[in-house]
């Protein structure tokens, strides 16, 4: 059993315990639309390269990313950075996750109506309307987990709740799928999820296959201002930066390095 298959096989378990303690109808209920979500496809549509900061507590792949770092500390580092849109990992078991950091944000003095993108596994549409009922903007779902008739019900209810979707995809045989769902936002993970290996390539291959009305997002592995600027030049329009970012001596000052392209 890969590690992929061990986070999923976990969150099932976990969905039990939760649509125990919350049901789906009470969540439907509560998960008001007088609460304009922020639009991550307008914070990501610019003529520069966009900036999604992630923040992840740890990775299966790296153990603890922030061993020196407290959450709300670096969530403040990112928004005194403007940075376009904050990624909060919220998987708990193999992460070390929670999705009330949504709202821990948002709480924050130095907020900012920065889109929140809640990033997870989600495999329930129960999670969809946690999502909205935790105040989230967005949320991931990835091509690989789900058939093309759940994922396009998943993106369906997302847009009736007024949530962006940034829908992941590993190679260009998942492109079609992804096309067919009807999503703005597409983001190739450069690693892969089975043995989450690292290679940025996997952008390189594939974006000029995704269409000009798409956001393009490249996602894992970019920790340089080389990097940022070969996938610029390759046609994307934004990244999602987590580990290179927690782990700088000075977060801020990464963010900046990184965003200060000509």
């Amino acid at each position: 059993m890969n590690i992929l298959e061990k986070i999923v096989n976990k969150i099932k378990i976990d969905l039990v315990e939760r649509k125990k303690i919350l049901s789906i109808e009470t969540l439907k209920k509560k998960s008001s639309l007088d609460i304009k979500s922020l639009s991550l496809y307008d914070s990501l549509n610019n003529d520069y390269l966009s900036l999604i900061a992630e923040i992840k507590d740890t990775s299966p792949s790296k153990g603890k990313l922030m061993k020196d770092k407290d959450f709300l500390c670096l969530a403040k580092n990112y928004l005194d950075a403007n940075v376009n849109a904050i990624s909060v990992v919220t998987e708990k078991n193999f992460f070390n996750g929670s999705i009330n950091n949504i709202n821990n944000i948002k709480k924050l003095n130095e907020y900012n109506s920065t889109p929140i993108l809640r990033k997870d596994f989600i495999i329930d549409e129960y999670q969809i309307y946690e999502s909205k009922y935790f105040n989230a903007d967005a949320i991931l779902l990835i091509a690989s987990l789900l058939d093309e008739k759940t994922l396009k019900e998943f993106v369906n209810i997302s847009y009736d709740l007024d949530l962006d979707v940034l829908l992941e995809i590993h190679g260009e045989d998942e492109l079609s799928k992804a096309l067919n769902s009807g999503v703005k936002i597409i983001g190739v993970n450069n690693r892969n999820l089975n043995n989450f290996e690292v290679d940025l390539n996997t952008t390189s291959n594939i974006v000029n296959s995704i269409p000009n009305y798409i956001i393009k997002i490249s996602e894992s592995g970019i920790y340089t201002k080389k990097d940022m600027q070969k996938l610029r030049d390759e046609g994307c329009n934004a990244v999602l930066i987590g580990e290179s970012i927690i782990t700088s001596p000075n977060p801020y000052n990464k963010i900046i390095e990184l965003m200060n392209l000509k």
